[in-house]
């Protein structure tokens, strides 16, 4: 591998885990969604009961900061529910992010990538900066 081909870790503006489930694991969902709210500090997105962008089955996400990577993915990888996770950076590249840069917790799944940008900066945009919008007051379990 070339020095050029070496991405910095810096191109990471943020994180999202997009949560997978059907109708036999949306109470689970909805419990983990639950669990996240209560520990972590987050930006926690909307629900989708149908396929949604990318994802195509039901599912949700959460954001969160490069610096809670660590705690969260470990979280995570204990207390998933049996359920089927995406975790990918957010970089300027979102098809990248999705197609190639993703952790699966749980098995993986089909995605539907031909929206995703391969540029950020091009369309205008920028990586997205996490949102808190969570209150969390159960400590995490060490």
């Amino acid at each position: 591998m070339s020095t050029a081909s070496v991405r910095p870790i810096r191109d990471i503006a943020s994180w999202h885990a997009h949560i997978y489930f059907d109708a036999g694991s949306s109470e689970a969902s909805r419990r983990l969604r639950r669990r996240i709210e209560e520990r972590f500090a987050v930006e926690v997105g909307p629900w989708h009961d149908a396929p949604f962008g990318p994802h195509t089955t039901p599912s949700w996400y959460f954001g969160y900061t490069v610096e809670q990577f660590r705690d969260i993915t470990s979280w995570l990888v204990l207390n998933r529910e049996g359920l089927r996770v995406l975790i990918h950076p957010n970089t300027d590249d979102p098809w990248a992010d999705h197609a190639l840069n993703g952790l699966w917790i749980g098995g993986d799944q089909r995605l539907n990538l031909d929206g995703l940008p391969r540029s950020l900066a091009a369309v205008g945009a920028s990586p997205e900066v996490v949102q808190v919008n969570t209150t969390p007051g159960v400590p995490v379990e060490a």
